[in-house]
């Protein structure tokens, strides 16, 4: 049996930290913080770190990623496997998560030496993507490219007879970045399990006919009525989900209970419809996947077309377009695209995102052959063309800028920052919340209390000028779950990334649906734990 803790990410967006404990091995999946108030960490429990015998690290983003000093100050002693690509973007993640703990007042639980002490390993170095390897004795682990980030991966996990997958986070609709598809590595990789569909105990097999789950202490259908019954450890400090769970082969369930363990009473062994194609692929015990954009069902498409929308009324009235961005991520897809969509309209990029574009020359690895929605005879030469050609403007001072903005009437401004809590993101806004035909438009995640978010729920109270949110796709909406949960069919799935109520309202979309026979569908919090 594998638990798992959920230390942070699931029922919330940030610090994702997920453990995997069985009787012989301690596993960590990332270990990041929640930027919000004067920030948050995972629910670490300071007991298991010097158990700890590796941490598996998706990639640099701050909410995955800046904690892991915390392990090691706590003693861990172990490696942090990861790939070249996040190694060399943590360096500016922990040093933003600096300035912005002495932004906010706050002193950082580890010290840079802390910093220091960790220990990396690159997976690429290892072993080529979507294929086994042994990261310890009698642990195997693979990755592939997950979309999400230059250098960022999903995993796959095989330890004490379970199979894990874990997606970080994880979209198949990046412009620039290349996604791996786990279905077809888990297949190739021979994870087909010839005789049984699980290597579980023979009451929890295909031929058992009944499925429990509790939580909280709460039954959801039907009790096992053998001695194989389970119970729940139940303490304040958490929740607990034990699971002795049979998969279910019919289909056409009916949801009313919770978790998706109230579907049905008996499954029919002759009913089974799907087995063919389940097999196919394979199954795992426990998938922990991204579903950051909870319900939303909108395509890439759908996104960019509201972009375009968006910022052609804006230019229409002669307005500027301010874009917050990430130094690394939805920014440099977004300014070539923009570029291509609005070849007449001036641009103006600040340094921090430029040289994140030139760092995407440097790694053609994770760079899709030809860019979706971006014309283009490569990606490699729409990149070369941006950062060669110019057609685009690079102010390097307060004096530079207010020339440009004083210069260019309607036009697009790309800066670093997408929460705007630095001291240039606020200035840009002082420069251009006094025009009602301004935009400043929001494209990603904004944490509570930041001053993105103000903006957001009060935009009267800093200015005139037009405050929008436009999601640009970097995560999982629901008919991504959906199609991820019919590829890699899951004895559990745990959904994360998204506050619990979104979760919440996806999971019981998602049972309507009938994702996959079989599936137990969870929304967790943090501080829950789940028996598989």
């Amino acid at each position: 049996m594998i638990k798992l803790n959920v230390w942070g990410g699931a029922g919330e967006h940030g610090r994702s930290a997920y453990l995997l404990s069985g009787s012989q091995f301690h596993l960590l999946l990332d270990c990041g913080v929640k930027k919000e108030g004067t920030g948050q960490y995972p629910l670490i429990d300071p007991e298991i770190v010097p158990q700890l015998d590796a941490v598996l690290l998706s990639h640099a983003h701050e909410d995955h990623s800046v904690a892991i000093p915390l392990l090691y100050k706590m003693g861990y002693q172990g490696e942090v496997w990861t790939t070249r690509e996040t190694r060399a973007q943590l360096r500016t993640y922990f040093a933003n998560w600096r300035r912005f703990a002495e932004r906010v007042g706050e002193k950082l639980p580890y010290d840079e030496a802390d910093e220091q002490t960790i220990r990396y390993r690159y997976l690429e170095d290892e072993v080529v993507s979507q294929t086994w390897f042994e990261p310890i004795p009698e642990v195997k682990v693979m990755w592939g490219r997950s979309g999400h980030l230059a250098g960022s991966v999903w995993f796959g996990v095989e330890m004490e007879g379970k199979r894990i997958f874990y997606s970080g986070d994880y979209t198949s609709e990046s412009m620039l970045l290349q996604a791996d598809c786990p279905a077809e590595a888990f297949s190739q990789a021979n994870m087909i399990r010839e005789n049984t569909l699980f290597d579980a105990p023979s009451s929890e097999q295909w031929d058992a006919e009944e499925l429990i789950v509790i939580n909280s202490g709460q039954k959801a259908g039907e009790f096992i009525t053998s001695q194989d019954q389970t119970s729940v450890a139940s303490e304040a400090s958490s929740r607990t989900l034990v699971s002795t769970e049979i998969p279910m082969k019919q289909r056409n369930f009916t949801s009313n209970g919770a978790d998706g363990a109230g579907r049905a009473g008996r499954a029919n062994v002759a009913d089974v419809t799907d087995v063919a194609a389940i097999s196919s692929v394979g199954l795992v015990d426990l998938a922990i996947v991204d579903a950051a954009y909870g319900t939303d069902q909108d395509t890439q498409a759908d996104k960019l077309e509201r972009l375009e929308r968006a910022i052609c009324q804006t230019i229409a009235q002669g307005g500027k377009v301010l874009l917050p961005m990430p130094v690394v991520g939805r920014g440099q897809e977004i300014i070539l695209w923009a570029q291509q969509q609005f070849p007449a309209v001036p641009i103006v990029v600040e340094q921090g995102l430029v040289d994140g574009m030139k760092q995407l020359m440097h790694v053609p690895y994770w760079l899709r052959d030809k860019g979706a929605h971006i014309t283009g005879s490569s990606l490699k030469d729409d990149i070369d063309c941006f950062l060669t050609g110019r057609g685009w403007d690079l102010p390097t001072t307060i004096q530079e800028r207010e020339e440009l903005l004083e210069h260019h009437a309607a036009s697009l401004w790309f800066i670093p920052d997408g929460m705007m809590q630095s001291s240039l993101a606020r200035w840009y806004y002082s420069q251009l919340s006094d025009g009602e035909e301004n935009l400043i438009l929001l494209t990603g995640h904004v944490a509570h209390g930041t001053f993105a978010d103000k903006l957001l729920r009060v935009p009267d109270k800093y200015g005139v000028c037009e405050v929008r949110k436009i999601r640009y796709k970097v995560h999982q909406g629901w008919n991504d779950v959906e199609r991820m949960l019919h590829q890699i069919p899951a004895r559990h799935t745990v959904l994360v990334h998204a506050d619990r109520a979104e979760t919440d309202r996806l999971k019981e979309g998602l049972l309507r649906n009938s994702p996959s026979p079989g599936t137990v569908i969870h929304s967790l919090s943090a501080g829950d734990e789940l028996y598989v």
